[in-house]
């Protein structure tokens, strides 16, 4: 089970982004896809507690459907979120990602919010 805070979890999906490459000479097919499916749960998790620290903003629902789609994308498997949704090793990742959420303090939340509003496109 996931310990780690949402912004921990967060910062580990954004890295894993940033250097999707180098982690897949180094990881299995499976063990990178897990921490993709982990990255798109967090980010998923951070489009439902958001809008409630910070507003509805077209601009944070924008950026957090580009850092899914773009995650997607990254799958060994061609995907969409509907279909994710229905995968059960996603389904244990959000699930922790919102019990991660609900422990991390309201500004932490709002901060990794902010974060994401000022992420360039």
């Amino acid at each position: 089970m996931i310990t780690r805070s949402l912004i921990r979890t967060f910062s580990i999906a954004f890295i894993t982004l940033c250097t999707q490459s180098a982690f897949s000479e180094t990881l299995s097919t499976q063990e990178a896809d897990l921490i993709i499916k982990e990255d798109i749960a967090a980010t998923q998790v951070l489009a439902e507690v958001c809008p409630a620290l910070i507003g509805n903003n077209p601009i944070l629902k924008s950026k957090i459907d580009g850092l899914t789609q773009s995650s997607l994308k990254e799958l060994s498997k061609s995907t969409t979120l509907a279909q994710l949704q229905q995968d059960a090793e996603y389904q244990t990742a959000f699930k922790e990602a919102q019990v991660s959420a609900k422990e991390v303090d309201g500004e932490e939340n709002k901060a990794v919010c902010n974060d994401i509003l000022t992420l360039e496109s």
